[in-house]
């Protein structure tokens, strides 16, 4: 097989991978030619070429599948739903502000919405302002689960435990006063962060 026969294999798995991973679906016959420079003639040839070679797998039709996308671990997608307080709380609202994608073999299982911190009652669990927080949907938690909240119409994000039978919304900042305790009368889940994702510090 001859060196830019090759570089053309390449380049069209490369594409395909990348396209996937981009929009979560196929790419068609003609994506990959705007993608590649690769003419319509030699795209369909060379798709069947490298189905005929084990390369990848393809229908002749829309359905491509490749070494990599075997390999990946399946995703969750899921909303950015404005930003949360973690200090003094945010009025609960639902607003988009954009779609994320994240490994289930990070997150788990589950339906997830994300939430980006403002507030710095959470520094001392690594949380800082700026951070997507990403929150499994469900309306229980147990203690020591860093929980979203509803309290007095605003949502939170706290540690969740317990003094005396009664649940505590703790911040996670040893500034206790400018970040007080929450003693909810009336304990309203929203869900619980498992994860959080933030910018290295380059100072």
């Amino acid at each position: 097989m001859g060196k830019k026969r090759t570089d053309r294999y390449s380049g069209i798995v490369e594409y395909i991978n990348q396209y996937y991973a981009e929009n979560m679906r196929y790419p068609s016959v003609r994506d990959i030619v705007a993608g590649t420079g690769v003419p319509l003639s030699s795209v369909h040839r060379y798709l069947k070429e490298m189905d005929e070679n084990g390369v990848l797998q393809y229908d002749g039709r829309r359905s491509i599948n490749t070494t990599e996308m075997g390999m990946e671990s399946p995703s969750r997608y899921m909303k950015v739903l404005g930003y949360v307080e973690c200090g003094e709380g945010q009025e609960e609202e639902e607003s988009v502000i954009e779609y994320i994608r994240m490994p289930e073999s990070i997150v788990g299982k589950g339906e997830f919405f994300a939430l980006i911190e403002k507030g710095e009652s959470m520094i001392d669990a690594g949380i800082y302002p700026g951070d997507y927080v990403i929150v499994r949907q469900q309306n229980t938690a147990d203690v020591d689960d860093y929980v979203v909240a509803l309290y007095e119409g605003k949502n939170n994000l706290k540690l969740l435990q317990k003094e005396d039978d009664k649940y505590v919304l703790r911040s996670c900042n040893k500034d206790k006063e400018t970040y007080p305790d929450i003693y909810p009368d009336d304990l309203k889940i929203q869900g619980v962060a498992v994860c959080v994702t933030h910018k290295l510090n380059h100072n």
